[in-house]
């Protein structure tokens, strides 16, 4: 075995560990979230609709992570997976946008107005950022491609 496919293989352990552990934090934030609100709140049509957005938020991470990893282990699928890794982000930003706009909206009716909306204006652009960032990878992956080497 050659040290640089050990190398290799250390960082992929790495990062594979590190996508673990990050997924296994969302996943804990998430239940700890649900569970706060649900005893703490009486369940309103609002609060069951951002929990619902919470979890469809959290499983496009997930399935992100798991978009990023196999472009990671497959080099021959990039192009797929970050065209998949761009739509998972385009949904999530979609979600995020209506949720914390929404909100930000009616919480800023009852107090601090101008702080509340960029509050949610910068939680919304958040996602959006991501979103932009793999949409200019996916183009330079296309122009690559096209190049002759």
């Amino acid at each position: 075995m050659s040290k640089s496919s050990l190398w290799v293989r250390q960082h992929h352990l790495v990062l594979a560990l590190s996508l673990l552990l990050g997924s296994v934090v969302f996943l804990a934030i998430g239940l700890w979230a649900t569970i706060l609100l649900l005893l703490t709140v009486q369940p309103t049509v609002s609060l069951i609709l951002v929990l619902l957005g919470g979890w469809l938020v959290l499983g496009g991470i997930a399935a992100s992570a798991i978009t990023l990893w196999q472009i990671i282990c497959s080099s021959q699928q990039v192009t797929r997976g970050v065209r998949r890794l761009q739509w998972l982000l385009g949904g999530i930003t979609i979600i995020i946008a209506a949720i914390s706009l929404t909100f930000s909206y009616l919480w800023a009716e009852s107090g601090d107005a101008p702080g509340l909306i960029f509050i949610g204006l910068f939680v919304a652009a958040m996602p959006f950022a991501c979103w932009v960032l793999v949409s200019v990878w996916q183009l330079t992956l296309k122009q690559q491609a096209r190049e002759p080497a």
